[in-house]
């Protein structure tokens, strides 16, 4: 069961009234709610959903009644909307199987600009959360605020600087370097290439990074020269996704390398599209990989040539995780990497 929040605090003070009319409800349903009487598990907890967003001054009166909830509560965190939308539904599908499993309550906070730590903390406590799934949640100081609250946590992939934290938290992402090396190396042998960049801030998260590393092992391997002037690294705030902006920094290369590795997908198109507006042709002027095999990879004009990630498994796994986290506060923090393939298609010789 997946309850949601999106909402921020408002300045006046909030009744039950206000609460009510918010959803549609009668006052005496949502007094029945904060005085624990009896009503569908699914109506206290949206009755409590809104509450929180709306600011109600009382939760702490409303926390203390521990029966509200009955059940397990995991809550999902993200970061505004999740950019690869078709990407986490399939993620979710592999959560949702472990929820049902286990009777699970599946919470989810959505962390905008518009938040205060202490709105997520207050979330929290009032939903009595018993442990916290975090998907594309890569900012460092949120990071460590949410390691702060004791809570165990199970990290989607992460910042480059988690692994050196301590915590009760695991991190689960998918095998990121040697597949990426392993298909680069396996380009050289069949293109006989030599000029190869990277797309994509590798800094961005861990996945990204590993990705990165993978890219330059390949190149040491076989002995070739890294040029940092093939790549375009710049951070997130760029504009990957324009491909015009995108085409202007192609065209301050010198000369363009004769594959490209993008850090996913998204980014595998955005340089395809650019590469389009320079009149370059791919495969046959400039190769490119991505990462994850999405649905846009598969059906785009140019099927693109990637690496396949299973993502219902990513989001079982997270979620068993998790579980074993809560039941095992105390064992050793773990970094676990899910075996993923190659998809060699169109946009590559």
């Amino acid at each position: 069961m997946l309850y949601c929040f999106r909402g921020g605090l408002m300045q006046n003070k909030v009744s039950m009234d206000n609460i009510a009319e918010a959803l549609n409800m009668s006052r005496n349903t949502v007094s029945k709610a904060f005085n624990n009487q009896h009503l569908p598990e699914k109506t206290k907890q949206l009755i409590l959903n809104k509450a929180i967003e709306l600011g109600y001054k009382n939760l702490d009166t409303v926390a203390k009644r521990e029966t509200i909830i009955h059940h397990k509560n995991i809550m999902i965190l993200t970061t505004n909307d999740l950019q690869n939308l078709n990407f986490f539904l399939s993620v979710l599908r592999g959560i949702d199987n472990i929820v049902t499993k286990y009777n699970l309550n599946l919470l989810q906070f959505q962390y905008g600009k518009i938040h205060q730590f202490q709105d997520l903390k207050d979330y929290i406590r009032i939903s009595q959360v018993s442990g916290i799934l975090c998907l594309e949640t890569f900012d460092e100081s949120l990071v460590k605020q949410i390691l702060s609250l004791k809570i165990p946590v199970v990290f989607m992939d992460s910042t480059i600087e988690c692994i050196e934290y301590s915590g009760d938290f695991d991190i689960v992402l998918m095998e990121n370097r040697n597949s990426i090396k392993n298909m680069i190396k396996h380009l050289i042998r069949t293109s006989s290439i030599t000029k190869i960049g990277f797309i994509g801030d590798y800094l961005h998260c861990l996945g990204f990074y590993e990705r990165f590393v993978g890219f330059r092992e390949a190149l040491f391997e076989h002995k070739i020269h890294y040029q940092s002037k093939l790549n375009v690294t710049k951070a997130d705030e760029f504009p990957y996704g324009n491909q015009e902006a995108l085409a202007n920094e192609l065209k301050q290369m010198d000369e363009l390398p004769e594959l490209f590795v993008c850090a996913n997908d998204f980014l595998a198109i955005s340089t395809i599209k650019a590469l389009k507006l320079m009149g370059k042709r791919v495969p046959q002027d400039v190769q490119v990989i991505g990462f994850d095999n999405t649905i846009d990879a598969r059906n785009y004009e140019i099927p693109l040539t990637t690496i396949d990630t299973d993502k219902e498994v990513l989001g079982n796994e997270s979620i068993v995780t998790l579980l074993n986290r809560i039941k095992y506060k105390e064992d050793r923090n773990r970094i676990i990497h899910l075996k993923t393939k190659p998809i060699y298609r169109d946009s590559t010789k």
